[in-house]
């Protein structure tokens, strides 16, 4: 299969999954991300890490820093160019509105390394086998080939798909993560 058949499957792909977000009610966003947090809560691998690497969500994604994770050092990403810079992060009220509407930390915030114990990324889509959808301008694919660590992916139950189409730099995550439950990834 060639790359710009695999372009065209994503961006296939891309679309149905916007449309299934834009059907789902605003509450969800919450609700998603409360029942996402639960799992964390009962999760020994949740359990085992001292640092994570949350995101801050767009209004289509499951909301993950309310409340705040207790006794985790905290990293988040912040857009620079065209690339993600981590940064610690100790409260919600230390972040600022960034480029895409969502917050995040601040320029001066402390830098955090490329790696932590555990990496939540969001996604358009995922399927069982820890392949990713994204929105397409590469931020975690780049941030991704940086990173160490264990890589869960998070999403509402709904962009669960049978298969995301798959290019040779796109990176799979370990585990994948929605209202439902914790799906492990076998490659």
């Amino acid at each position: 299969m060639g790359l710009s058949v695999i372009a065209e499957e994503k961006q296939s792909l891309r679309r149905e999954a916007r449309r299934k977000v834009e059907g789902l009610p605003k509450i969800r966003s919450r609700a998603a991300g409360l029942e996402i947090l639960g799992h964390f809560a009962l999760w020994l691998e949740w359990h085992r890490s001292s640092s994570v690497c949350l995101y801050s969500a767009l209004p289509s994604e499951p909301h993950l820093l309310t409340p705040w994770p207790d006794g985790k050092k905290v990293i988040l990403p912040r857009v620079s160019g065209e690339d993600l810079k981590l940064h610690y992060a100790e409260s919600s009220e230390e972040l600022v509105q960034g480029k895409f509407g969502n917050l995040e930390p601040k320029a001066n915030a402390p830098k955090a390394p490329f790696e932590s114990d555990f990496i939540v990324v969001p996604g358009l889509a995922f399927d069982p086998a820890g392949r990713r959808l994204g929105r397409g301008a590469g931020y975690y694919d780049r941030l991704l080939t940086k990173f160490q660590g264990v890589r869960v992916g998070v999403c509402f139950t709904e962009l669960l798909v049978e298969r995301v189409p798959c290019e040779d730099h796109d990176i799979r995550m370990d585990f994948v993560v929605t209202p439902e439950g914790i799906i492990s990834c076998e490659p």
